[in-house]
């Protein structure tokens, strides 16, 4: 292919039944000819994703990487040391490409040399709806409306590489992705931060569409935000001038948010039973579907607590419960 094209490059882990539908969306994009290949990444999948790529191995867009299981940001520096064009997209393997998503990013590279350019992230329509998918929404339209707004200065926790393009020198001259974030968050922070530091050209645009096949599981996303509070520790450490805007750093106001964060870092929860409970009751309302401000608080709560846990096993057992902060009155609402 020429090498003033595009490669995308979809990192994968156990994800077959949803690659059946995202990859041919994007064998299939228009208006690029032969300047685009989709490079995939398996990392470890178990659940014969290879078969179902063998089986699409005859697409002349398509090129397959098997690895050992190493984690999203090793899976996205292999797909890019691998790639033949000029600008990489990033896409997740649950993003399903609108059909001229390669063209328009090319388009908004044009002729720059070091360009970022950043893509909507919306579920798909047909996504069960649920209080858990309705949080993701609102977080997905709000990040859209904020990297729309004119003159808006992107922060750090902006960045997300779950749909973005980026020159493939400058993206290997940076280094690629952190690859000691092995665990779910944060890589794209880093790699954003460093970006931000070098003053690299960025710019959203919301014709580059890609709608995100949403199938978390509450449990699932229990687990993320446990993996988000291990991976806020580790950021601090390699860029402690981001530690005061991350998570870490926040002073809760409300008391069931002290609760939370007391319970996540206690190393004897006595709440234990209480909040699994909870977790259960969440996980079959998310199941069925249903909706609401008392579920999406109560799922709030679950998270804090889920992010402090992460944030003590990163810290370990010397992190203790901040009795102070429990004592600390604040708004009820």
């Amino acid at each position: 292919m020429s090498r003033a094209g595009l490669s995308v490059v979809v990192p994968t882990f156990n994800r077959r039944s949803i690659l059946a539908r995202t990859i041919p969306a994007l064998l299939n994009q228009r208006d690029v000819g032969a300047d685009l290949e989709v490079i995939v990444v398996v990392d470890g999948s178990t659940d014969g994703t290879l078969a179902l790529l063998d089986d699409l191995g005859t697409a002349p867009r398509l090129r397959v990487i098997a690895q050992r299981n190493r984690g999203l940001a090793a899976a996205r520096n292999r797909g890019a040391e691998a790639a033949r064009g000029k600008i990489v997209l990033f896409l997740d393997d649950d993003m399903m490409a609108a059909p001229d998503l390669a063209a328009v990013h090319l388009a908004e590279h044009g002729d720059a040399s070091e360009r970022v350019v950043l893509g909507a992230l919306r579920l798909v329509e047909e996504v069960r709806r649920s209080f858990l998918k309705e949080g993701v929404e609102a977080w997905s339209r709000d990040m859209e409306r904020r990297l729309s707004a004119p003159g808006y200065r992107m922060r750090f926790d902006d960045w997300s590489f779950g749909h973005a393009s980026i020159d493939r020198a400058l993206f290997l001259g940076l280094g690629g992705f952190d690859e000691t974030f092995v665990d779910y968050g944060n890589e794209d922070y880093d790699l954003g931060w460093r970006l931000s530091e070098k003053g690299v050209d960025v710019r959203f645009t919301s014709r580059a569409v890609a709608g995100q096949i949403y199938d978390k599981s509450f449990p699932a996303w229990l687990r993320d935000l446990g993996c988000v509070g291990r991976a806020d520790v580790a950021l601090a450490g390699k860029h402690p001038e981001l530690a005061s805007s991350l998570r870490l750093s926040e002073r809760e106001t409300h008391p069931l948010k002290r609760l939370a964060r007391w319970s996540g870092l206690a190393s004897l929860d006595p709440l234990a039973p209480a909040w699994a409970t909870l977790a259960g009751s969440l996980t079959v309302a998310e199941w069925l579907s249903l909706r609401g401000s008392y579920l999406s608080h109560a799922q709030s709560l679950m998270g804090q607590r889920a992010y402090w846990r992460g944030v003590r096993e990163a810290r370990g057992p010397a992190v203790l419960p901040d009795a102070a902060a429990m004592k600390r009155t604040g708004r009820t609402a």
